[in-house]
C-alpha cells in the first residue's frame, strides 16, 4: 500500500509537470494540488497571477496574490507583486518607491530595478536592468519572464528587431502562453504592420489554448488599435 501510495504521488507529480510543460495550466495545478506538490501549485499560481499583472486585471490579480499569501514564498516576491498592483492602480511613486527598496535575491531585484526604470520613462536602462535578470535566472520559467520583460522594454526604446526575435521564440517554445504573441502583435504595430498585428492578437483572441486573461486582453487591444 505505501510502494502504490508513493507511485501515485509520483505519477501526479509527473502529469502535472507535462501538463505544465503543454501549456496546460488549470489541469497542470489540479494535477499538483492532488499530490500536494506546493512548489507546482505556487508556480502555476504565479503564472497566472504574472499574466494579470501584464494585462492589467487588477482585481484577478489582487485574489491570486491572496492565494499566494497562503504559501511560504522567499523574502520580496509579494513586496514585488504589490508593487506592480499599486502601479497599476495609479500608484506609481508608492510603486517606484517599493521596487527600489526591493530586498529579494539577485534574480527578482534586478527584474524590480528594471521595472522601476520603465514606470519612470527610462526603458534604457530597463533593458540592461532585465538583461542582468536573465543571467541571474536559475529555472526556464524566471528566464520566460526576465525575456518577456526585456521584449516590452525593447519595445519602448524602438529595437523593434531584437524584440520580435524574443518574443517569436518564447511564443514557439511556451506553449499555451499568449503574451508573447500579444507583445509580437504590438510590436507589428509600432512598426506599422497592421495586418499582421490585427491576425496576431485575432489569433490569441480565439485561441482556445490560451487563458481567459490573455484571450481578454487580446480583445481589448483589438479594440483599442481598430
Amino acid at each position: 500500500m505505501v510502494i502504490q501510495f508513493i507511485l501515485s504521488i509520483v505519477l501526479l507529480m509527473t502529469l502535472g509537470s507535462d501538463l505544465e510543460i503543454n501549456g496546460d495550466f488549470v489541469e497542470a495545478g489540479a494535477a499538483y494540488q492532488e499530490a500536494n506538490d506546493s512548489s507546482g501549485e505556487v508556480r502555476i499560481l504565479s503564472r497566472f497571477l504574472e499574466e494579470a499583472l501584464y494585462a492589467g486585471q487588477n482585481r484577478h490579480a489582487y485574489d491570486l496574490i491572496l492565494i499566494l499569501e497562503y504559501y511560504q514564498l522567499e523574502a520580496g516576491y509579494y513586496e514585488y507583486w504589490y508593487a506592480r498592483l499599486a502601479w497599476s492602480c495609479g500608484l506609481s511613486e508608492f510603486a517606484c518607491s517599493c521596487l527600489d527598496s526591493l530586498n529579494a535575491d539577485q534574480w527578482l531585484k534586478s527584474r524590480a530595478s528594471g521595472l522601476a526604470a520603465q514606470f519612470r520613462g527610462n526603458a534604457e536602462l530597463a533593458v540592461q536592468n532585465y538583461r542582468e535578470s536573465w543571467t541571474f535566472a536559475r529555472t526556464s520559467r524566471e528566464r520566460y519572464y526576465s525575456a518577456l520583460d526585456l521584449s516590452f522594454a525593447l519595445l519602448q526604446t524602438g529595437d523593434y528587431s531584437e524584440a520580435e526575435m524574443i518574443t517569436s521564440f518564447l511564443a514557439e517554445n511556451f506553449p499555451g502562453e499568449g503574451m508573447p504573441l500579444i507583445a509580437l502583435g504590438l510590436i507589428h504595430y509600432e512598426q506599422n504592420r497592421f495586418g499582421p498585428a490585427m491576425i496576431v492578437l485575432q489569433s490569441v483572441f480565439t485561441g482556445e489554448t490560451y487563458t481567459a486573461t490573455a484571450r481578454t486582453f487580446a480583445g481589448m487591444l483589438l479594440e483599442d488599435l481598430e
